[in-house]
């Protein structure tokens, strides 16, 4: 009984180390750690001061509220991360002078997902597709009783491979920036052998009944 349970420990165990090596990060997380990894570079530029507080402010180009709350949800976790006075303003006014802080001004250009072409594409057998995921944000830091301190740009881009099947379970339905659309299998393969195998079947079946009948 003993040596059971320690066989099914180790089965266990080894199935959960599997399973993590296979783990694929959906598009949205790898979008936040990109975007948060270049982020985080800014706040220990040389010329700003890290015990001002730091008052954000995102828009985005294409006046998408999703983008703007994705980003404003990894500026919280960034600064947060990192220990930083912060908070998110709702204007470009932002705070009167009356105190010093650093002003941070993020605007979303690009946010994008794609699957550019197949990689393994086996006739009704594994397939798999290349997936790129973009960004790109213009951002600016000042202090805003002296001006501006850094003005810069945010640009990061992910590839790998994932199988087509699964495409969709990587994607967001809050956010369109994690969908795509996958490359076209053949006709053949998706519609002409289908219809094909059905109509054979059907033939098959009719002509057993026939035969039995008589």
């Amino acid at each position: 009984m003993r040596v059971t349970l320690i066989s099914v420990f180790i089965l266990c165990a080894a199935l959960n180390v599997c399973k993590s090596q296979n783990y694929k990060k959906t598009n949205l997380e790898i979008l936040e750690q990109d975007i948060q990894s270049e982020l985080e570079k800014f706040f220990y530029y040389p010329d700003l001061n890290r015990n001002f507080q730091f008052v954000f402010f995102v828009t985005s180009q294409k006046n998408s509220i999703s983008e703007k709350k994705f980003i404003e949800s990894v500026v919280k976790k960034s600064a947060g991360k990192n220990k930083l006075s912060f908070s998110i303003a709702k204007d470009e006014t932002m705070y009167s002078a009356d105190s010093e802080y650093n002003q941070v001004k993020i605007d979303v250009i690009k946010l994008k997902t794609e699957y550019p072409k197949l990689i393994k594409n086996s006739f009704l057998g594994e397939k798999s597709i290349e997936r790129k995921i973009i960004s790109e944000l213009d951002l600016s830091i000042k202090k805003n009783t002296t001006g501006l301190i850094v003005k810069d740009k945010i640009s990061t881009s992910y590839k790998d491979e994932i199988a087509y099947d699964d495409y969709e379970q990587n994607e967001n339905d809050e956010y369109r920036f994690t969908q795509a659309v996958p490359p076209d299998i053949s006709t053949f393969e998706t519609i002409i052998f289908p219809a094909a195998i059905v109509t054979i079947t059907a033939v098959a079946a009719i002509l057993f009944f026939t035969v039995r009948s008589k």
